[in-house]
């Protein structure tokens, strides 16, 4: 039995997680057209491909990573087609370029974190039967 004192003792990336998939939940059904570049949950690697192919503009990356990708990342990471450790590796690497854009870490590193977002984007997609969109970038 718990005291009234005592917290739970949860891991502090668990809760991020749980949080986040449990505020994204409504967003699972968000993939309008299956496989169609740019709607629903293909926008998270779309998006990501934009965000990379905007370097070494930072400011233009993180504009088409806010616009086109970052909603569909959350929608993707909450799919219930999803199990939860590829689930769990779409938000840790969206958390890692989240910190890159905003300055939180100390190696340059934007372009190496957007690329390993965009391989666990469409490791995801495939792993739901989505159609992962081509990428020129």
């Amino acid at each position: 039995m718990r005291r009234s004192n005592q917290r739970p003792t949860w891991r502090s990336g668990a809760a991020w997680i749980a949080l986040v998939l449990t505020a994204c939940a409504p967003a699972a059904g968000a993939s309008t057209v299956p496989g169609q570049p740019g709607s629903g949950l293909t926008a998270s690697s779309s998006g990501v491909c934009q965000a990379i192919g905007s370097l070494p503009d930072a400011a233009a990356a993180e504009r088409a990573f806010i616009n086109v990708a970052h909603q569909a990342l959350h929608g993707l990471a909450a799919d219930n087609r999803l199990d939860r450790p590829m689930s769990a590796r779409v938000l840790e690497t969206m958390q890692r370029v989240e910190a890159d854009f905003s300055g939180a870490t100390d190696e340059p590193s934007l372009g190496l974190d957007l690329a390993a977002l965009q391989a666990a984007a469409d490791a995801a997609l495939r792993a739901i039967g989505e159609e992962v969109p081509a990428c020129t970038q």
